[in-house]
């Protein structure tokens, strides 16, 4: 009997080593593909990122480049030895696009700013020599510092006359409006990225914030963080950017192993290279299987409990409690509170991490207490959401959503929170109860805004289009909360001159300027926008504390200001055409009631202006 019984256990030992040999084969098959995988999602993800910077540099080196291109078709039509003229025209070209400065440079390298400062010779930069010989605009693939050794990155447009190059036009940008287009925090900030020429010069790097890494050769790096791998890195490289191939290689360095990719930029034959520190994809991978055996642990958990049901009622009770904590972990994820209110007790009991909303580890409270103590934390426009839910309880209406924001207890700033839920009947019958959520729903509809402010936005100025502006106007003039307000229709005299005999580049521009004139009469408070074409239109609130006279002073300032600032003389070498701007003004409510009525209003007083020979402003109903 003792031989049987020792015979069924060794095949039991035998049977648990097989199985346990399985598991652990199986896991680590399993952390080997995870691996795997996070690598090539991880690379796929550099990939995006690098193409979308690429974008991102492209639109705006193109931007800049076309902003040269249409200063130097001015001075094509200009004798460049005639000081007089020249002198005029490279004024016009100052605080053009993001450029810090702007000069003229010709054949022999001698530069003129926009002040009519000599500026460095330029005559030996491999860049200009390239502009003056292709006849082609060239970037630097170097940055250089200017006469205040600041870093600047130099942009050069060559000037033409009769077929052939005669001097050109350049523009530096400031290093910090580089690097803010870079600076960014990938992979919890372990990743970093460098821009570099095809030689290898670093132009640009995210590595970082608090100094400037730029004209060291990217080889070098390599060479000093590599161990023993640097030749066949470097060597690999230089041949993939030689034949403009993307790649991506692994290489041991003196701190961590390092995920090394890079791809082509699109300009100037640049480079963008992602550098990931290996431990971090590890990391993530480590975290991944950690999960796994937990639930892993847990399914072997429930199936024990399944077994251990037969035995006792207790065990379904331990499973229900892990079922609630699964859940308030989940809900703590999610940062999503659930509450209950008692209607008839006059009490509200949360349940989860309550901490993030109300900045303690309380869960019951009187209603009384939250509405003195908390309700102050809601964003004023939006406690308007509270009265709602007030008279959703009280006229025992069944179901609630709502959203508004409220100043948080983890950085005391305001995050956006919906709260759902519904009134049901409570179990006693001695009432009724409302159950519901709170949720941090602050990225999401961050991310709404900012989709519907681009959709709103005119692609040239960037100023409002017509759709929003007459969506936002009637909003505020049939809202609750009305105020006595200005709507201003400005019409730009003379625009379709400028663009039938300067061309549409003169016209865009100075649909730009005025458009930046405009911003800079008006404040951030009033919906300035373009309709189209040169009409422009404002719409500006008062406060009831203002007075008629108040009010009346300040429309008549900012409609002088109007007719002085958006007067300008826009010309080439034999044309100069005076734009100016023609104003029609009308008051809300004594000129119309909505939106519509008050349009029409202005509109006629501008169509007054126009007919008294235009460049001034009228108020409706006024010298009419």
């Amino acid at each position: 009997m003792g031989i049987k019984l020792s015979s069924r256990n060794t095949k039991i030992i035998l049977l648990v080593f097989v199985l346990v040999a399985l598991v652990t084969a199986s896991l680590f098959v399993f952390r080997l593909k995870t691996l795997n995988i996070m690598s090539n999602t991880s690379l796929q993800n550099i990939s995006e990122i690098q193409a979308m910077y690429a974008q991102t540099l492209q639109t705006k080196f193109a931007d800049q480049m076309s902003m040269l291109e249409a200063q130097a078709r001015y001075f094509e039509n200009i004798d460049l030895n005639n000081d007089e003229a020249l002198k005029k025209t490279i004024v016009r070209t100052k605080g053009i696009g993001d450029f810090k400065k702007i000069g003229i440079v010709n054949k022999s390298g001698a530069t003129t700013s926009t002040e009519g400062k000599n500026l460095s010779n330029i005559y030996n930069k491999p860049y200009f020599f390239d502009a003056i010989k292709s006849g082609k605009p060239q970037i630097s693939n170097r940055i250089e510092v200017d006469e205040n050794l600041d870093p600047i990155l130099t942009l050069i447009y060559p000037i033409k006359q009769e077929n052939s190059v005669k001097a050109a036009i350049k523009g530096t940008l400031s290093y910090d409006v580089l690097k803010n287009l870079f600076a960014v925090s990938l992979f919890s900030g372990e990743s970093y990225m460098y821009i570099i020429s095809a030689d290898g010069n670093v132009i640009l790097c995210n590595r970082d914030k608090k100094r400037n890494l730029y004209n060291i050769n990217i080889y070098d790096l390599i060479k000093n963080a590599a161990k023993g791998e640097s030749e066949y890195v470097s060597s690999k490289m230089r041949a993939d950017i030689l034949k403009s191939h993307s790649n991506f290689m692994t290489f041991s360095a003196k701190d961590s192993y390092k995920l090394f990719a890079y791809s082509p930029l699109g300009i100037n034959n640049w480079y963008i290279i992602s550098v990931i520190p290996y431990s971090y994809i590890v990391q993530k991978q480590a975290a991944i299987v950690f999960w796994v055996y937990v639930l892993l642990g847990v399914i072997a958990f429930t199936i024990s409990m399944f077994i251990f049901l037969l035995y006792g009622l207790f065990k379904k009770n331990t499973s229900i409690e892990k079922d609630n904590e699964r859940l308030t972990i989940a809900n703590a994820q999610a940062q999503t509170l659930i509450f209950e209110y008692d209607v008839p007790r006059h009490q509200i009991t949360f349940s989860g991490d309550t901490q993030f909303i109300l900045g303690t580890e309380q869960k019951v409270y009187p209603i009384d207490f939250i509405r003195a103590e908390y309700y102050k934390r809601i964003h004023n426009d939006d406690k308007k959401v509270m009265t709602e839910l007030k008279r959703t309880i009280e006229n025992a209406l069944s179901e609630f959503t709502g959203e508004f924001r409220y100043k948080n207890f983890t950085d005391n700033e305001y995050i956006w929170l919906r709260i759902s839920g519904s009134l049901i009947d409570k179990e006693d019958g001695s009432g009724k109860k409302f159950i519901g959520t709170i949720t941090n729903v602050n990225s999401q509809v961050l991310h709404e805004q900012e989709l519907k402010s681009i959709a709103e936005r005119d692609k040239l100025t960037g100023l409002l289009n017509k759709a929003a502006m007459e969506q936002h106007s009637r909003n505020i003039l049939t809202g609750d909360n009305k105020q006595r307000s200005v709507l201003f229709i400005i019409d730009l005299d003379n625009f379709k001159k400028v663009n039938d005999t300067l061309g549409h580049l003169i016209g865009d521009m100075a649909i730009v300027d005025a458009g930046k004139k405009l911003s800079l009469i008006f404040s951030e408070k009033d919906f300035i926008s373009r309709f189209g074409g040169d009409e422009f239109c404002i719409l500006m609130r008062f406060s009831k504390n203002l007075s008629d006279e108040e009010i009346s002073r300040i429309i008549i300032e900012k409609a002088q200001n109007l007719c002085i600032f958006l007067r300008e003389d826009y010309f080439d070498e034999k044309t100069v055409i005076s734009v100016s701007a023609s104003v029609g003004i009308a008051f809300y409510p004594e000129n119309g009631s909505n939106y519509e009525e008050l349009f029409a209003a202005a509109d006629s007083a501008l169509y007054k202006v126009k007919e008294s020979g235009k460049n001034g402003y009228r108020f409706f109903g006024k010298n009419e």
